[in-house]
């Protein structure tokens, strides 16, 4: 599972788990700030735009500490105008795809290569 951090308001990059023990959540993978502890009964909160296509709202996770400043809720507080919990995360398959270089431009290794090495000309 995975909730929107406090910090840098990234969806889905902060991943926990939660078992008999509690919810153990890891650092945020983009901006690393660690959620596991605040000051006691601390509150903070991570918000991001709402998943759903042409909604101007937004998704929220709370995060709740206990009196000795450990994690010990998170929350997902639902879009206020579609009611949705799911944040606008781009799908691999909708991300844009990485432009390779042609190896035939100027400059290129594989020119280079072809023409004696960087510099040289026949």
């Amino acid at each position: 599972m995975a909730a929107i951090c406090p910090n840098c308001h990234l969806p889905e990059m902060i991943a926990y788990v939660v078992n008999d023990d509690g919810l153990h959540p890891f650092p945020c993978l983009e901006c690393n700030t660690g959620t596991v502890r605040s000051t006691p009964y601390g509150h903070l909160s991570g918000a991001a735009p709402c998943g759903t296509d042409g909604c101007r709202g937004s998704v929220r996770d709370d995060y709740q500490y206990d009196p000795k400043g450990r994690l010990s809720r998170l929350d997902r507080v639902r879009c206020r105008l579609c009611a949705t919990d799911r944040t606008g995360v781009l799908r691999a398959q909708s991300a844009p795809e990485r432009a390779v270089p042609d190896p035939r431009l100027p400059g290129s290794a594989v020119r280079s290569l072809r023409h004696g090495g960087p510099g040289r000309h026949r």
